[in-house]
């Protein structure tokens, strides 16, 4: 397995991606903390996880509150002795995140909703994790992002911004915490139909445009699956990875090249 024994802790945990990425973690042998603001929501994945062999406990954290990451992070480091991987998979549905609005009648207030929420969130979650890394002189940072960053996707411009952002971040941390033995990677994934952001998204595009998007099937010839973005980032999680930072890992069934 991919993560023996290696301690993880998940960032909102109850998003499609993220739960799949816990559930991921957990089969390839990882301790998995789950965390986010959904109680009924993270128990169901805690006991499914448990279910089929794994190793997860959870607890309610606000990934955008930074006493809140900090102080549980530094609690989990001492009750755990190490801190292996952190993973973020905040986001939200558009109407909370302020996108599909066409930029002629965008404020910058809703502009700035998806850095504060996701940039924010993962700057904050990865400040506090690669701190203590660097103590320890290893561990892997996996951080995510969308295909948006290749596109010139209309009505999009706060989530494709924040995208763009993080994949800088991503970068940049890698160069920062590199030279104790901390890698920071990132997993780029296409739209995932099976996910409620995505539909909602198409949703809203079709609205807009008043006629469905006319996507050309990537090489693979279908679009990818959560599934598939949760083994890329248990693989960036893992030894496996151990010669790759800074790096964006593209998963998009070939739509998108370099």
């Amino acid at each position: 397995m991919l993560l023996t024994s290696k301690n993880v802790l998940v960032f909102a945990a109850t998003g499609a991606i993220a739960g799949e990425v816990a559930r991921t973690f957990a089969k390839e042998g990882a301790n998995v903390w789950l965390l986010g603001r959904n109680a009924a929501t993270l128990e169901e994945l805690a006991s499914s996880i448990k279910a089929a062999g794994g190793k997860a406990i959870f607890d309610i954290v606000d990934a955008t509150d930074e006493k809140a990451v900090t102080a549980y992070v530094a609690r989990v480091a001492e009750t755990a002795g190490h801190l292996d991987v952190v993973f973020n998979g905040i986001g939200g549905r558009p109407v909370d995140l302020g996108y599909l609005t066409p930029v002629a009648t965008l404020s910058l207030e809703q502009f700035m909703i998806p850095l504060q929420v996701i940039l924010g969130s993962t700057f904050l979650t990865s400040k506090a994790v690669g701190a203590y890394m660097v103590k320890q002189g290893s561990g892997s940072i996996v951080t995510l992002t969308a295909t948006l960053r290749k596109m010139t996707a209309p009505y999009m411009a706060g989530i494709t911004a924040a995208s763009t952002a993080i994949e800088g971040l991503t970068r940049a941390l890698a160069g920062e915490f590199g030279p104790a033995g901390v890698r920071v990677n990132c997993v780029r994934g296409s739209g995932m139909p099976e996910t409620r952001t995505i539909q909602e998204t198409v949703a809203g595009n079709i609205a807009l445009t008043d006629m469905p998007p006319q996507m050309p099937l990537p090489p693979l010839g279908r679009p990818i699956t959560v599934a598939e973005t949760a083994k890329t980032a248990a693989f960036l999680a893992s030894d496996l990875a151990s010669g790759m930072t800074g790096q964006v890992v593209t998963v998009c069934a070939g739509a998108f090249v370099g």
